[in-house]
């Protein structure tokens, strides 16, 4: 017995040494520094983004600043903008948008109001006015036209601050896919794929289609040859889009084929590379 222990008092040593020397030469040959072990199979913790300004027209559904303090979860939806600051043809104002008045020399009635679930916006002093349906033009004259209670001549000047009330749906082979707001009551389709960023290595432009939203009833599907709209200037399948249309834009088949042979191939590589690092 006391033979035994003598024994392990000599070889625990002499083995944990080379244990100890495997240790140290992985981690001078992957540059880890002595003293950091690492867990296999944990994930390292995500650097902290700093606040960074947001591109124009890229802003979450609602929020009208510049600037957003930290980061954004994946899951909050964007809705990007066709078109600039104003609106690019007639717009019929609805629920969620937000509408600036500005009463010259009357501060107490000037402000940003956002068009509530009942079509209305609550106006100082004046309580709900209906607002829905009606396009900034028409809105001014009803403000106008009520104001005379407490304005001998009130000069009334209605924007659009917020275009959240209309939108289109942009999916498939495109640089950016997601939601897209209107500022226009209709859009044509060719604009709206120039803002959602073609990449025409991939994309079938003869065989896009065009969701439409019926109101009560079933989506109507729609096939455009984009390709002779973009490429020969033919403007006939450049129809016009409605509010909660989408556009699906399909891919190529031999973009398909090389997707799955990478697909399966990649899983081989990553697998050789694991087992060779180990």
């Amino acid at each position: 017995m006391r033979l035994v222990i003598r024994l392990a008092i000599i070889l625990v040593p002499l083995l944990m040494v080379p244990n100890a020397w495997g240790q140290q030469r992985e981690r001078q040959n992957s540059g880890q520094p002595q003293g950091f072990e690492q867990v296999r199979g944990t994930v390292p913790a995500p650097s902290i983004q700093q606040s960074q300004p947001v591109p124009p027209g890229m802003l979450p559904v609602g929020v009208n600043d510049t600037t957003l303090v930290g980061s954004i979860p994946a899951a909050q939806p964007y809705m990007t903008n066709l078109g600039g600051t104003t609106t690019t043809g007639p717009y019929t104002l609805g629920r969620d948008d937000v509408v600036s008045i500005v009463v010259r020399g009357q501060p107490d009635f000037t402000g940003e109001f956002v068009i509530g679930h009942n079509g209305a916006i609550q106006y100082s002093f004046i309580g709900d006015v209906p607002a829905e349906g009606f396009t900034k033009e028409e809105l001014q004259e009803v403000l106008a036209e009520k104001l005379k209670r407490f304005v001998r001549v009130p000069d009334v000047f209605v924007s659009i601050t917020g275009f959240n009330s209309k939108a289109i749906y942009i999916v498939g082979e495109v640089g950016g896919p997601g939601k897209y707001a209107m500022r226009g009551d209709t859009v044509k389709v060719r604009d709206a794929l120039m803002a959602a960023g073609l990449i025409v290595e991939r994309a079938a432009l003869s065989r896009v289609k065009v969701v439409r939203y019926v109101e009560g009833g079933d989506p109507e599907t729609e096939k455009l040859n984009l390709k002779d709209v973009l490429y020969k200037g033919e403007l006939e399948d450049n129809v016009e889009l409605s509010n909660k249309d989408i556009i699906v834009v399909p891919t190529k088949l031999w973009a398909k084929i090389t997707g799955t042979i990478s697909s399966v191939v990649s899983p081989t590589v990553g697998t050789a590379s694991t087992v060779r690092g180990f």
